[in-house]
């Protein structure tokens, strides 16, 4: 996956939809891109994934067992398909708890560790603005 495809991955990404180009380039050039066979896991513990492809099972780490299959963390987590993001909050609340994912079918992400978001966020501070406000946005949407 070269720059300009890691960009558009992140583009198309609603929490990351409303960033100026130029941030998405620096987000794209910090990406490394990961082909995830079935069944390989990933956490959150120093990394934001972000699904360009496929999707993964996520559920928060004290509830997965090491032997967890993505059918059985799908009825207890939940889903990132295509589009989403998995970590993110991490960035600014390092306390949260740790996800682990594990993909569900063959998937392609974007890893981003938790610094590399940082330091992007706080070169350019209308980042975070747009940042938190899709965040709101789409927690506002998905309350009752």
């Amino acid at each position: 996956m070269d720059l300009l495809e890691r960009a558009r991955a992140l583009a198309a990404c609603a929490l990351f939809a409303e960033l100026a180009p130029a941030v998405l380039i620096r987000l794209a050039e910090r990406a490394r891109a990961t082909d995830l066979e079935q069944g390989e896991r990933r956490t959150t513990d120093d990394t934001v994934w972000v699904v360009a492809k496929g999707s993964l099972a996520v559920i928060a780490r004290g509830e997965a067992a090491a032997d967890s299959t993505a059918s059985s963390m799908k009825r207890v987590g939940g889903l990132a398909s295509a589009g989403h993001v998995v970590g993110l909050v991490r960035v600014v609340a390092p306390g949260t708890p740790v996800v682990e994912a594990v993909a569900d079918r063959p998937t392609t992400v974007l890893a981003l560790t938790i610094d590399d978001m940082r330091d992007v966020l706080e070169e350019d501070p209308s980042a975070l603005s747009a940042l938190a406000g899709a965040l709101a946005r789409l927690l506002l949407e998905g309350s009752p």
